[in-house]
């Protein structure tokens, strides 16, 4: 077994749990969780089945800390940099998505069913979803979509569950009133479409995403405020900030332009 030595001089990352991840050489120290060690057992899954873009576990610290492999290249949160407003970078992260989901799927016959996963399995079960599959977790090497980080929010479910998010969140498809919001609405649904093309969507799929995206971001928000009523400070932070009125916004848009963008991704 590999001998881990952690530094003492930590290197802080950036990302939701602000001070909590840290760098110690080329491994990533994480606070754990109960779902952990399963989420562990699936990215060993990935890595031998070649896809290695993704955190290689290493154990537990004694203090309750994942200690995972540091995935090279670059992660971005928003405003998001220019070069994620080309139709190159939409059908990257499509194409990686849907290689990611096409081995994840095999996964679904070693589940022993007593595995613990952060957020509940969503029925059919098609593939394990990541999740949060979106710029801040997906690792570009010369701006290239290659690799896929934190998989926290790890669950079996329905392909279009994860691909909905996706897409909500690489077009990005959000209301005039987000912060984050970028293009029209006939230019969203147009790299909706690229990207659906790229992931090779069925028509079915197509039919239902607007729907699926608003199941996916009702169930977020109700996430963050069961979190937050909980005692979670950070999910409480997120409230505070104005988090699940920016969701709310998104889906109301989502719901109210469900017709054209039906028409729009045929």
């Amino acid at each position: 077994m590999e001998e881990i030595i952690i530094r003492e001089n930590f290197e802080n990352l950036d990302g939701g749990r602000e001070g909590k991840i840290k760098k110690s050489g080329n491994k990533v120290i994480r606070p754990a969780n109960v779902w952990s060690s399963d989420v562990h057992r699936f990215l060993e899954f990935l890595i031998s089945k070649g896809f290695d873009l993704v955190p290689k576990p290493y154990g537990f610290t004694e203090n309750n800390e994942e200690i995972l492999s540091y995935v090279p290249g670059m992660a971005y949160n928003y405003p998001l940099p220019k070069i994620f407003m080309n139709d190159e970078m939409i059908i990257g992260a499509a194409k990686l998505l849907k290689r990611y989901h096409d081995i994840s799927r095999e996964y679904l016959y070693e589940l022993r069913g007593d595995e613990k996963w952060m957020l509940p399995e969503v029925k059919p079960a098609e593939v394990m979803c990541h999740g949060d599959f979106a710029p801040y977790n997906v690792t570009l090497i010369d701006d290239k979509p290659l690799g896929i980080i934190d998989f926290d929010t790890l669950h079996p479910g329905p392909a279009l569950w994860d691909t909905a998010y996706a897409v909500y969140r690489f077009v990005p498809f959000t209301s005039p009133e987000n912060p984050d919001h970028y293009d029209d609405l006939d230019e969203q649904i147009r790299k909706m479409k690229v990207f659906l093309d790229s992931y090779g969507a069925t028509a079915g799929q197509r039919e239902e995403l607007p729907a699926m995206m608003v199941k996916r971001l009702t169930a977020l928000v109700e996430f963050m405020t069961a979190q937050a009523d909980d005692g979670n400070e950070d999910f409480a932070k997120n409230l505070e900030a104005g988090h699940v009125t920016i969701y709310k916004n998104d889906i109301n848009y989502i719901i109210n332009n469900e017709k054209n963008i039906i028409n729009g991704i045929k």
